[in-house]
């Protein structure tokens, strides 16, 4: 019972000394972040006040100090960071001597505990009272770690100590009082280091957490400014809280749906970042379903992809909108000279953006911007794409002129497709004259945006698949004409 005794004290003074380096190392790893957190917390307060006025240098800054922060909470990092550092190496090779001296103790404790429940040992060296007490302090430890959110960390090991206690009790009851005490020594001493582990990862959990809640924070700010941002740029107002959802259901029209669910996304992320705040970390931890620290990383990825897409979405959509304004004037420009300064006949009936796929008929971004524009009987057109032109001469030929979308990265730039269709022969000077016409009706020199296609054929065979679509478009128009 000695050597047990001296073991308890041995592992005991191991395991406080233990907890004061891993501390102490802590300690270390946290003033390598400590400082970018408080900055970052100064950036988050100044951009949350600075993005209604737009202010782009703070906003560049607070995602530095983000990405440094991300950085430096990181365990793998840090470590590589302290590598240099004398005292910490001197402090991290005395904590690994402790821990392998804390193993080797625990383990020819836990031999002794197993040789007294072997024998059979049924003599009271010890008394009733004292074994007791060792149970009631290793219960006591027990419940100190039960109230911590050990199962996210380390499922189903605090139920061994438990079983061990009992186990205790039970040899106590049965009057083996020194094996009573042996077995609550040993689980006291397990179910202590287990709490210090549940300590360390907790608090790793809450460093990443941090992260997470900060960049959902940021991007969630980015989008809700953007709308005030689009009202600028569009020139419609985004004040009242009507106009504000009008603005949304636009961005999200011309973002082709990406701001939407980035915005649904988002949400889904922090309505669980909302349910950790609301429950309160350690007892959020408790639930089953609740984020575990590689659940955390995967949203921490998600989140960074998603602002990417965004800060794309930003430039792109934008010139989707001034693309579509451009067509929508060119257009106009055409029909206007067309008809008043070269007596073509304009088939309005055939004329209009396009009409979309059933997938887009029935996608919210389609529909609901259109509602907000048109009313429930609006045109089923969709003018982010392309605008087709239709003109008749007093010959029955027919002139089809497309105003053309065409994407390059984040940038949208319009063509123009034209395509003749003689009732007799073909007369190329003719339509060398329609082409002029088209340049001049906009105000552009032979620069070659225009495309003149001689075949139908080419069109449908050509690379781009816009201007396959506009090649069957035509075949359509002309087999419905005639």
């Amino acid at each position: 019972m000695d050597e047990i005794r001296r073991l308890e004290n041995q592992i005991r003074e191991l395991q406080e000394e233990l907890q004061r380096q891993n501390m102490q190392a802590a300690r270390m790893r946290q003033q390598l972040a400590d400082e970018n957190l408080r900055k970052l917390r100064d950036y988050q307060a100044e951009m949350q006040t600075n993005l209604n006025r737009h202010d782009k240098e703070v906003q560049k800054e607070y995602d530095r100090l983000l990405k440094e922060y991300q950085d430096s909470v990181n365990l793998e990092l840090r470590e590589q960071q302290l590598k240099m550092n004398d005292e910490y190496q001197k402090l991290l090779r005395g904590t690994q001597a402790k821990e392998r001296e804390w193993q080797e103790k625990t383990k020819q404790l836990q031999q002794l505990i197993d040789k007294m429940k072997k024998s059979g040992i049924e003599k009271e060296q010890v008394s009733g009272q004292e074994a007791r007490k060792y149970i009631e302090e290793s219960m006591r430890a027990y419940k100190n770690v039960e109230k911590k959110p050990h199962e996210k960390f380390f499922p189903k090991r605090l139920g061994n100590y438990y079983n061990a206690i009992r186990e205790a009790r039970t040899m106590y009851e049965s009057g083996l009082n020194e094996a009573a005490i042996a077995i609550s020594i040993s689980a006291k001493s397990g179910v202590n280091r287990l709490g210090y582990d549940v300590d360390d990862e907790f608090s790793e959990w809450k460093r990443q957490y941090f992260i997470l809640k900060n960049k959902v924070g940021s991007l969630h700010l980015k989008l809700n400014d953007e709308i005030v941002i689009w009202g600028e740029f569009s020139g419609n107002p985004t004040g009242r809280k009507e106009e504000k959802i009008i603005g949304q259901k636009a961005v999200n029209f011309w973002s082709k749906g990406e701001y939407g669910t980035i915005c649904n996304r988002l949400a889904q992320i922090g309505k669980e970042i909302g349910i950790a705040e609301s429950d309160g970390m350690e007892n959020y931890l408790k639930k089953e379903k609740s984020m575990s620290r590689d659940d955390i990383k995967k949203y921490i990825d998600e989140v960074d992809e998603m602002e990417k897409q965004f800060e794309n979405q930003q430039i792109l959509y934008k010139s989707q909108y001034e693309a579509s304004c451009e067509r929508a004037d060119w257009g106009e420009r055409i029909i206007d000279f067309f008809t008043d300064e070269i007596n073509l006949e304009w088939v309005e009936s055939e004329s209009h953006f396009r009409i979309p796929d059933e997938n887009i008929l029935k996608s919210s971004d389609y529909q609901e911007y259109m509602v907000s524009l048109f009313g429930e009987d609006y045109e089923k057109a969709d003018m982010r794409q392309w605008l087709e032109l239709v003109f008749e001469n007093a010959s029955d030929t027919k002139i089809f002129i497309y105003l053309v979308p065409n994407e390059k990265g984040n940038k949208v730039e319009n063509r123009i497709v034209l395509y003749i269709d003689y009732a007799g022969a073909s007369n190329e000077e003719y339509s060398r004259q329609i082409y002029l016409h088209i340049c001049e009706s906009i105000g552009f020199e032979e620069d070659g945006i225009i495309s003149y296609a001689a075949d139908v054929s080419d069109l449908k065979n050509n690379a781009n698949r816009t201007l396959r679509d506009t090649g069957k478009s035509i075949e359509k128009k002309i087999l419905k004409m005639k």
